[in-house]
């Protein structure tokens, strides 16, 4: 009995940190870099050295070291050039605890580093990042426990542009 208890005690401590028992969809949401510098390598970039000055590359710049974009295009505020980075993923799966069961892999698109301009210079990139946005099941966060069903994040979130690219 004092086993049973000892166990039961252990896993409620150990799930109760930060779990989810349920079922999820993870999908590609996209990261904004507002600092950064381009490498001679293609589609490779690091974080700037100079984050409160950070180098500003023109077009021309890029496709002299990347070479052709894959796409480019007018956002509402801002150009930008688009390099095709790989297949963008849709994961399904179960989640015991913290563990991840894939159920069924689709890929669904292509994934894109996106390289924005406003005036004609660089003002940041987005890169493919990969999160859950469909859930359903109960799960234990950083304060809060309860039972998760729906979308957990919008499109407009998952969707998104360096800050001075923002419709105003």
């Amino acid at each position: 009995m004092k086993i049973r208890l000892l166990f039961v005690f252990t896993l409620f401590s150990l799930t109760s940190i930060s779990c989810f028992y349920g079922v999820a969809r993870i999908g590609s949401t996209e990261w904004v870099d507002e600092s950064f510098e381009i490498t001679e390598e293609r589609k490779k970039f690091k974080n700037a050295t100079d984050f409160r000055n950070p180098p500003v590359y023109s077009k021309a710049d890029i496709i002299a070291k990347w070479g052709e974009p894959s796409k480019s295009g007018n956002d509402v505020v801002c150009d930008y050039i688009a390099y095709r980075d790989g297949f963008e993923w849709t994961i399904i799966g179960a989640m015991v605890w913290i563990i991840p069961i894939p159920l069924l892999i689709l890929p669904t698109g292509f994934d894109y580093i996106r390289i924005y301009f406003k005036e004609e210079k660089s003002v940041g990139l987005t890169k493919a990042h990969y999160a859950e946005t469909h859930a359903l099941g109960y799960g234990c966060g950083d304060n809060s426990c309860g039972f998760i069903r729906g979308q957990t994040s919008d499109y407009r979130s998952r969707r998104r542009k360096p800050t001075v690219c923002m419709v105003e």
